[in-house]
């Protein structure tokens, strides 16, 4: 059977397209024709206009002005949280990326010029998550849940700072089950034996490169939550961690406490509700991995160990 006879056609959906680029418009309304796009390039309406329409995925340009990209989507976020929010960026600051991912949570950010086949296949994976998933709240997990949280659930830090280290361990000790190491290997083997729900850790630490296993790790596990320190000082980086490994937070040095606190609650809390929900991973689904740091580079033991994981949703099946 051929491929496209063997997974069936995306429905369509409805796309609210925010920019005042003519070019930008005139090209995803083409590229795009099969799904039903709403072209806005009024920053002030466009939140108003994505509840109204009830739209699955919202794109945004990186300028609107008078506004900024994240300044729209923050809104839409508030207006609309069912909708996917999806930032396009032209050589973004680190700034930028701090908020696209701390504040508004883009579920992906994509380079100009953007590839065709792979923006199709964002939308249909945006529209996937948007309709067939529950949208998860914000409010912490009640006292009861609070308690089995901190009784069962890890934190796992990964990070050669011993400084960063102490001060984490001083400021989320009290609240969490805390494992602390400078190597993956090590960190996976804590999870191995312990349901772990979040993860802070650099993207490297010594000689180790850790955003491959993180995309491994993420492709397989979506509900494990992941913050990372100082990514935001490479650009490429941060969008790699955004759109293929799903990043959940980022952190600056020196670290914060109130900050890292905030953070690890969020983290922890969006992994209870995923535990309790298992269809919304589906929600926080990485974009595929190709090229040089993609999961399939890893050592096949390693990969496999971090593929065997285990799932521990109330019902992992229907997570996918």
């Amino acid at each position: 059977m051929a491929a496209d006879e063997a997974r069936p056609p995306e429905p369509a959906s409805r796309i609210l397209l925010v920019t005042a680029e003519g070019s930008i418009q005139h090209a995803l309304v083409a590229l795009l024709r099969e799904h039903e796009v709403i072209v806005c390039a009024d920053p002030d309406a466009a939140a108003a206009l994505a509840a109204r329409n009830d739209v699955d995925t919202v794109i945004c340009s990186q300028r609107v002005p008078p506004a900024t990209g994240i300044d729209v989507l923050r809104a839409v976020k508030r207006a609309h949280v069912r909708a996917v929010r999806v930032l396009l960026s032209d050589r973004p600051e680190g700034r930028l990326l701090l908020d696209a991912v701390n504040d508004v949570e883009v579920f992906r950010c994509v380079d100009l010029p953007w590839n065709n086949s792979a923006m199709r296949e964002l939308v249909n994976a945006a529209a996937r998550g948007a309709r067939s998933t529950p949208v998860l709240g914000s409010e912490p997990p009640g006292s009861d849940e609070a308690a089995d949280l901190k009784r069962h659930v890890a934190l796992v830090v990964i990070d050669g700072d011993a400084d960063a280290q102490q001060r984490l361990r001083d400021v989320l000790q009290p609240h969490y089950k805390i494992h602390f190491t400078s190597e993956f290997e090590r960190a996976l083997v804590f999870m191995e034996q312990h349901e772990t729900g979040a993860m802070i850790c650099a993207p490297r630490v010594g000689r180790s490169e850790l955003v491959t296993p993180l995309k491994a790790l993420k492709q397989s596990h979506p509900q494990i939550t992941t913050i990372a320190i100082d990514a935001h000082l490479d650009v490429d980086l941060t969008i790699e961690l955004i759109n293929e490994a799903q990043v959940f937070r980022l952190l600056r040095r020196p670290l914060h406490p109130t900050i890292c606190r905030q953070y690890a609650d969020a983290a922890m809390a969006r992994y209870w509700r995923i535990k309790q929900n298992p269809q919304a991973a589906w929600r926080f689904a990485a974009a595929p991995v190709l090229g040089s740091r993609a999961p399939r580079q890893l050592p096949a033991g390693l990969l496999n160990r971090i593929r065997g994981l285990p799932g521990r949703l109330v019902n992992a099946d229907a997570a996918g």
